[in-house]
């Protein structure tokens, strides 16, 4: 089939998964299903090749992010049912104030990201942001847009993430140099988001569903809020394990590769070090309400918090299997053959980052397409040069950052957790995801103007 049909048929199951979604109101996981299935049959895929894809991407996905959402989710609920987000927030609500609450989260999600991947992050901290969003009267729009974005830059700039730690690879690129100028491009790249969450937090606001303080108050009686030492301990520490794994798992092994590092290999494991936050957040749980005999069981807070992670693990699921359906498509080749030739600067490989980030919700598949593509066009390009090198980098990264859609399964973590309808955030994610990317593009330019 043409590329002109097979690019135009992922605009429509794109435009049906929207339709689905916020006009008819079909629940995430139909219309992401329906959505696959409608690209792979018009896209000439048979029907059981379609099932082994979508399948292959539900399974990978869940394999990949289900255990962690199901941890978190539990974490979260005691987190909230203990008093401990409550004092979170207050805590951080006394550095910010009430109005720059969404500050504190974004300057949060900024640093979480780097060695931790967004979607652990987000389910790990949404309790948090909610809360916030409560006690601050901020509209959780502004508090899921700040902390969802503020880690989607760092996430898409800055290694030890996947993503840029790849392309900084194939690119040749100084590891040293990437990280310095991927955080400060990531600054301004941030604040946009931040800027554009308030203003549609306004337009589009509404708090998130959690109990009140009062009925939190209530619950506790006369005993105190536990203190912020163990109230943040539970997402502290796995942050903490999660980045000395990465920093043991360096080239340059600065804890060696003995006993320490296997330790810390271990612990630093995503799954590892969340049951260990999931612990101490039970434990925190059981110092305010130890009357409490049930929380384990299936009626208990366990069994209701598995309750919701159980369907918002199917939504992300499915939204994995979407994209690994739009994969079947020969994209790539189609891309790769309509830019072959093209010499101008910086714009070849953004664009060719956003056309993939749009198209199967892969900031990552985008930038390291573009960069492959870009590799043999270095010296033309006069990006042969140490900085040149990474302002390539920085390039192909700028373009992952749009679109952010139902695509991408990070959309649908965040929708879910944040308690967010699907129809508020497809106004809200793709829109200031098209920002940060030019933003980035900006900061880019004038990097390349500087050092170029």
């Amino acid at each position: 089939m043409s590329a002109t049909f097979i690019v135009s048929m992922i605009a429509l199951s794109i435009a049906l998964l929207i339709v689905l979604t916020v006009k008819i109101k079909l629940h995430p996981f139909f219309a992401l299903t329906i959505s696959a299935f409608f690209f792979g049959i018009t896209a000439g895929h048979s029907i059981p090749e379609i099932i082994t894809a979508y399948s292959n991407g539900l399974g990978g996905t869940i394999s990949g992010i289900g255990v962690v959402i199901a941890i978190g989710t539990v974490m979260g609920s005691l987190l909230e049912h203990s008093g401990a987000a409550e004092t979170m927030a207050n805590t951080i609500l006394k550095i910010t104030g009430k109005k720059n609450a969404d500050i504190g989260l974004a300057v949060t999600g900024y640093f979480v990201s780097i060695p931790v991947f967004c979607d652990s992050a987000f389910v790990l901290l949404s309790p948090l942001a909610k809360r916030m969003s409560k006690d601050s009267g901020n509209s959780m729009v502004t508090m899921a847009v700040a902390l969802a974005m503020g880690l989607h830059a760092t996430h898409m700039l800055v290694p030890p993430t996947p993503g840029p730690l790849a392309v900084a690879g194939i690119l040749g690129s100084n590891l040293g140099l990437v990280i310095l100028f991927g955080m400060l491009v990531s600054i301004p790249v941030t604040i946009v988001a931040v800027i554009a969450g308030r203003i549609l937090g306004k337009k589009y606001y509404y708090l998130p569903k959690i109990e009140s303080t009062e009925e939190v108050m209530t619950e506790i009686g006369d005993k105190k809020l536990p203190t912020p030492f163990m109230s943040f301990s539970p997402i502290l520490l796995p942050i903490i394990l999660m980045l000395l794994r990465t920093i043991a798992m360096l080239d340059s092994a600065p804890f060696g590769k003995g006993v320490l590092y296997n330790i810390l290999d271990a612990l630093g494991q995503t799954i590892i070090a969340l049951f260990i936050g999931l612990i101490i957040a039970f434990f925190t749980y059981k110092s305010v309400h130890s009357e409490d005999k049930e929380v384990w069981t299936f009626d208990g807070i366990f069994g209701e918090a598995l309750k919701t992670a159980g369907q918002i693990v199917l939504i992300v699921g499915a939204g994995g299997a979407f994209a690994t359906v739009l994969r079947l498509s020969n994209l790539q080749d189609i891309v790769m053959n309509v830019f072959a030739g093209f010499s101008i600067g910086i714009i070849v490989p953004y664009i060719i980052g956003a056309i993939f980030r749009t198209a199967i919700g892969s900031g990552t598949v985008g930038m390291i397409t573009a960069a492959s593509m870009l590799l043999p066009l270095l010296d033309v390009l006069g990006f042969n040069s140490p900085m040149g090198l990474v302002i390539a980098m920085l390039a192909c990264a700028a373009g992952g950052f749009m679109v952010f859609h139902g695509n991408d399964d990070f959309f649908w973590v965040t929708v879910s957790t944040s308690d967010m309808k699907p129809e508020i955030a497809y106004k809200v994610f793709p829109l200031i995801s098209i920002f940060q990317s030019i933003v980035a593009l900006i900061c880019v330019y004038i990097l390349k103007i500087i050092f170029l």
